[in-house]
Parts: structure tokens; C-alpha cells; sequence
């Protein structure tokens, strides 16, 4: 085959084959926000049935807990669903009205978990612990629940449910760091909320950083 001739096969064939490749890319985002939203239903079956077993054991707790204040109560309950958690299991539903964010939350932050949904890094306080409760979330693949995290601003609000108590945090911190500072988990002995995600939306160089502060907690009791 002539050069020229060999040349322009050669052409043609690299186009063909960035055309199915950028095809693969549009047909792989949509295909994980089918598998998100599943999960995701999935997950809130997996936590109704979570929430009412929790429940019914917390009865006993709390009648021993008779006159304790509320906080120490929820202490109690939550250092207890601590003691029975496993990695992919589901412990809260997140909501953040500002941009319409309500996902179950899961144990863990694994690409498994996180395909799930928001996924709370592992050996970190629970809510109601007087620590900090970080939730690591996609920002754009499996129904990018973090997807518009960047919208928030202070005093926006964050809910939190969880099996054994109701929190609320207001927001009180943006910024932007890098992957490894590990520093975004630490706990400063009060409680509050950290969000974590990619930043900017298609690349992992950072981390964007969403803090928030308990504005009010109550114990759940249905």
C-alpha cells in the first residue's frame, strides 16, 4: 500500500476510534447515575428497616437514661450504633435543602461505598459524639450528590438523620485543600460535619471542603 494511501488508513482509523471513545465517556457517566439512583433505593429500604430495629432497642436505653440531659443521651445512643457498625451498611440520610441533596449515607469511603452513595470515612465520630462527622461524596459520577457542594455558603443548613437522633448543622466553612491533608477529619472537641469532594468537578487534584457546626440535635423516638 502506498504511503499516502497508508497514512490516510491510519488517519481514519484514529478517528473512528476517538469517536467511540468519546461515545464510551458520555455513555458512562449517564449509566452510573442509573446505578447511583438505584442504590440509592436500595439504600433507603436498607435504612427504614435500620431505623426501626435501632429504634426498638433504643427504648431500653433510654429508660435507663430517665433525667439525663438530651446530649448525653444521644452519647450514649450513638457510641451503642457505633459498637454494631460494618463498612457499606447505612447510617443516616443527608439532607442539604440548598441543593437538593437528600442520599442515604453508608459506612465507609471505598470507591464500593462511595458508589452508593455519601460515605462517612471509617474511624471517625458518629454524630452526637462531640467530634467531627465526615462525609466523603462523588462529585459528578453515581448521581453526584456532591455535585453542587460549591453553591453553599455560610449559615446554609445541613441535616442530618440518623436511626437514634435528628441533627441540624450550620454551615461555617469553605475552602480548598489537597488530597493528602488529613487534617479536614480531626476533631476539635465540639460537634460538627465535614464534606468532602472532588474539586474542580472533573479533577481529583483537590479537595473541596464544606464544614458545618450543630445548630441542634434531638433524641429520635419515632
Amino acid at each position: 500500500m502506498p504511503p499516502k494511501k497508508k497514512r490516510k488508513r491510519i488517519y481514519k482509523i484514529a478517528g473512528i476510534l476517538l469517536i467511540l471513545a468519546g461515545l464510551a465517556v458520555l455513555l458512562y457517566i449517564p449509566s452510573t447515575w442509573i446505578l447511583g439512583y438505584i442504590s440509592q433505593r436500595n439504600l433507603r429500604g436498607d435504612y427504614a428497616q435500620e431505623s426501626a430495629a435501632v429504634l426498638s432497642e433504643d427504648k431500653t436505653t433510654l429508660e435507663k437514661l430517665q433525667g439525663a440531659a438530651d446530649a448525653d443521651k444521644i452519647m450514649n445512643l450513638a457510641e451503642n450504633f457505633q459498637s454494631h457498625l460494618q463498612d457499606g451498611q447505612t447510617i443516616a440520610q443527608l439532607e442539604i435543602p440548598k441543593i437538593g441533596v437528600d442520599d442515604i449515607v453508608v459506612e465507609g469511603s471505598s470507591d464500593s461505598d462511595l458508589h452508593k452513595g455519601p460515605g462517612h470515612m471509617e474511624k471517625t465520630p458518629l454524630p452526637g459524639m462531640e467530634g467531627n462527622f465526615p462525609i466523603a461524596g462523588d462529585r459528578v459520577l453515581y448521581g453526584g450528590p456532591f455535585l453542587h457542594l460549591d453553591d453553599l455558603q455560610k449559615g446554609d443548613q445541613i441535616i442530618v438523620h440518623t436511626p437514634y437522633a435528628n441533627f441540624t448543622y450550620t454551615v461555617s466553612n469553605k475552602h480548598i485543600t489537597q488530597p493528602e491533608d488529613t487534617s479536614v477529619l480531626q476533631s476539635h472537641g465540639k460537634e460538627e460535619i465535614t464534606l468532602i469532594t472532588c474539586d474542580p468537578i472533573w479533577d481529583t487534584s483537590h479537595r473541596l471542603i464544606i464544614t458545618g457546626e450543630i445548630s441542634s440535635e434531638t433524641v429520635r423516638t419515632s
